[in-house]
């Protein structure tokens, strides 16, 4: 967003999280995110463009290598330095 404003949020991950991918036949589908007390629901406008493709791809991209690195740190039984690791393209999903 040039030159706008931006808000941020944080949803901390706990056991109760979850994600929802629900497809529908008559609309365009919905992609939400759960997490303690909030909700956040990804949606389209009734007709797809070409930036809504590529948004999903990216969407889809970041979150794969998010889950790498989870697993990564999962496995070497380290807790995250709160940093990033640099593998990412840098570039936030918007």
């Amino acid at each position: 967003m040039a030159g706008g404003r931006m808000s941020a949020l944080s949803l901390p991950i706990d056991p109760g999280a979850s994600v929802e991918f629900k497809p529908f036949r008559a609309r365009t589908p919905l992609f939400t995110v759960s997490a303690g007390r909030m909700l956040v629901t990804f949606t389209l406008p009734e007709r797809v463009n070409a930036g809504d493709v590529e948004f999903a791809r990216r969407l889809a991209e970041q979150a794969a290598a998010y889950a790498v690195e989870v697993e990564r740190l999962h496995r070497s039984g380290r807790p995250s330095s709160g940093r990033p690791s640099g593998r990412s393209s840098g570039k936030a999903v918007a």
